[in-house]
């Protein structure tokens, strides 16, 4: 019985999923920058979204930063026109606040 209610749970849960598919025109939008670094392994710059990715063998994606990508890959860096200036502001060293350890007089 137990297996029964199990199964009977899970087909719920998946008679619950609802996708929709859309689709989008690119004639005429700026076309993708996409940068070669070897054999599977690229990035793919899209002024669109201002958005700058990692891409391996064509099957994973990382998000990577623009700003360092801009100043460290120059190949990249005519693909990405947008601002970067403020993208990867360092932030503040912390400070390691530690108390001095109490003298034995």
């Amino acid at each position: 019985m137990k297996p029964l209610l199990a199964s009977l749970a899970l087909l719920s849960l998946v008679g619950c999923v609802h996708a929709d598919s859309v689709s989008a025109n690119l004639a005429g939008q700026t076309p993708y920058g996409v940068v070669n670094m070897g054999l599977n392994i690229g990035y793919l710059i899209d002024s669109r979204t201002e958005s700058c990715l990692l891409v391996y063998a064509n099957t994973a994606a990382a998000q990577v930063s623009c700003a360092k990508l801009k100043k460290n890959v120059p190949e990249a860096a005519r693909y990405i026109t947008w601002d970067v200036g403020g993208e990867d502001a360092p932030a503040p060293a912390a400070s390691p606040q530690s108390t001095p350890p109490p003298s034995s007089y």
